[in-house]
């Protein structure tokens, strides 16, 4: 459960029903937040989750595409 916590999937699945449930509380009790709001407080919580420290890359995820492709440019140049 722990390295559930620190991924991002389970950050942005977590962001993505608080929205739900805030515009379900938003339609049963009359008000409505805009776009421009949630999406201010879903950044401003993912950047205090990643300077924590709570999200982190996983040890055992692939590296961006742009540098496993510049690996193998250099060994295609050795060969």
């Amino acid at each position: 459960m722990k390295e559930k916590i620190k991924s991002y999937g389970f950050w942005t699945a977590l962001a993505g029903a608080m929205v739900v449930l805030v515009d379900a509380l938003g339609d049963l009790f009359g008000f409505s937040v805009s776009d421009e709001i949630v999406s201010g407080v879903v950044m401003a919580v993912a950047g205090v989750l990643v300077v924590l420290g709570v999200v982190t890359m996983p040890k055992g995820e692939k590296k961006p595409p742009s540098e496993e492709t510049d690996k193998d440019d250099e060994e295609k140049e050795g060969e």
